[in-house]
């Protein structure tokens, strides 16, 4: 047995020099209800209401809309810089450092049917869920390697790509702190958390980076400032809400069950009457009925004549606004009962169909949002109108179980001119223009709003 002394000396551990990371902390705040956020759709979670993976899905949209649309063809090898892949492991860490506490309320306090809010938070109301309150706080925190840690990243992926024998990327990247950044400050003046985001529901904001609007494909719209958030946000959904659903038929009696109630008369946008004519299902008064004489959008009980031009249906520029839309009649059969012919048109969907090898959703992300916005000191109602990607070769597809006049099931082809076409100008809602995008910009402009470049 050798002597302790003969025992040779532990050799030091060998140099590793690990890459640096930059840090960098924000005060995030909710400026507006939360509706959802947690890990159960359209539930706030008390325990952890803020979810690091949900900012990074967002920071990812809003880099592809503010930085990743200019690069064509390279959108893709950046997105995988900053964001990562399957081939190079992400430099991007999203943590929130501190967990807000939040209060769940009641929906409805914030406004009754008829009021801005119930429409931008209708599916939290319908379905008897919580939002949380604006008001939060929390800390938001971003760490991503610097030039050392990302050259690392890619020679560990081209060695692996050589061996695959794929042609291997440019060795150098470029440092990603400005994309992030950019991404970061456009999600926080545009964008928000939860459902209904794009209807301004959880929208956040952080004082920090609100000295300047981000650059964006598209258009910005202010209207007067409000005193707060929250009153900004429920008057840029009013204009958006007022110019989806006017104009209308002047309003009437009408027998709905055991009531009689005033409503407004037949929407002038072509969606309704094109639906009635796809299924041959329109509401008809009794055989024998006297004509009341009066104009088709203002007959409550004869919905065969149609409202707007009939050499114009099938028509549908609404999907122009965001897909899918689901369409309810409230003189249908019933949603457990089939279609009929002499009753309006049963519950059906306008769904977006992308041509075969084309990867993608069921879901076209509405190009129009609505929420408050810090502009110059202030909370102004805001809507911003992002300029659409429309995929080539997209056409839309109307289904519904039952939904045909026979009690059938429909699925119905449309191509994209039925959303987008010169001819929809005479249509009172379209404002003589071909999209309802343009339609949208000037309706907003004649009720106050005024666009804003950055």
């Amino acid at each position: 047995m050798p002597k302790p002394a003969d025992i040779p000396a532990c050799p030091e551990a060998p140099s590793v020099q690990s890459p640096a990371r930059v840090v960098r902390e924000y005060d995030i705040s909710l400026v507006t209800p939360l509706f959802g956020g947690g890990a159960e759709a359209g539930i706030p979670d008390e325990s952890l209401p803020i979810r690091g993976t949900s900012i990074r899905g967002q920071l990812r949209y809003w880099w592809r809309i503010v930085i990743g649309h200019q690069l064509g063809s390279r959108m893709w090898q950046r997105e995988e810089e900053v964001f990562g892949s399957t081939d190079f492991p992400s430099p991007l860490r999203v943590h929130v450092a501190e967990q807000p506490r939040i209060l769940p309320v009641d929906p409805g306090e914030y406004g009754s049917a008829g009021d801005p809010a119930a429409y931008a938070l209708f599916s939290a109301i319908e379905s008897g869920r919580q939002v949380a309150r604006e008001g939060p706080v929390f800390r938001l925190q971003l760490a991503w390697d610097d030039a050392q840690g990302l050259q690392s990243r890619r020679r560990g992926q081209n060695a692996q790509r050589k061996k695959e024998h794929r042609a291997v990327l440019p060795e150098v990247v470029q440092d990603i702190g400005l994309d992030i950044i950019e991404a970061l400050r456009a999600w926080c003046t545009f964008g928000g958390l939860g459902a209904r985001s794009r209807r301004g529901c959880g929208a956040v904001f952080c004082q920090e980076l609100a000295s300047a609007l981000p650059h964006l494909p598209g258009s910005i719209y202010l209207a007067p400032p409000q005193s707060n958030a929250v009153a900004a946000w429920k008057e840029s959904v009013k204009a958006y809400r007022n110019f989806r659903q006017s104009p209308r038929g002047k309003k009437h009696q009408k027998v709905i069950g055991p009531k009689t109630v005033r409503v407004p008369g037949r929407s002038h946008w072509p969606e309704a009457d094109s639906i009635r004519k796809i299924t041959g299902s329109s509401l008809k008064p009794p055989p024998g009925t006297p004509s009341n004489a009066t104009p088709a959008d203002e007959n409550s009980q004869d919905h065969s004549v149609p409202v707007v031009p009939e050499h114009l249906l099938p028509a549908f520029p609404r999907a122009i606004l965001g897909l899918p839309i689901n369409f309810h009649f409230a003189d249908s059969p019933g949603k457990t009962r089939p279609g009929r012919p002499y009753k309006d048109p049963q519950d059906v969907q306008l769904t977006p169909v992308l041509p075969d090898g084309v990867g993608g959703s069921d879901r076209m992300l509405a190009p129009a949002i609505t929420r408050p916005l810090w502009h110059q000191g202030k909370w102004h109602p805001a809507v911003v109108i992002i300029k659409p990607s429309i995929p080539s070769g997209l056409k839309l597809k109307l289904i519904g179980e039952r939904a045909r006049a026979d009690g059938g099931d429909l699925s119905y082809d449309l191509p994209i001119d039925r959303v987008v076409n010169s001819s929809f100008g005479v249509l009172r809602p379209m404002r003589s223009y071909a999209s309802a995008l343009s339609a949208l910009a000037d309706f907003l402009k004649e009720t106050g709003f005024t666009e804003v470049v950055p």
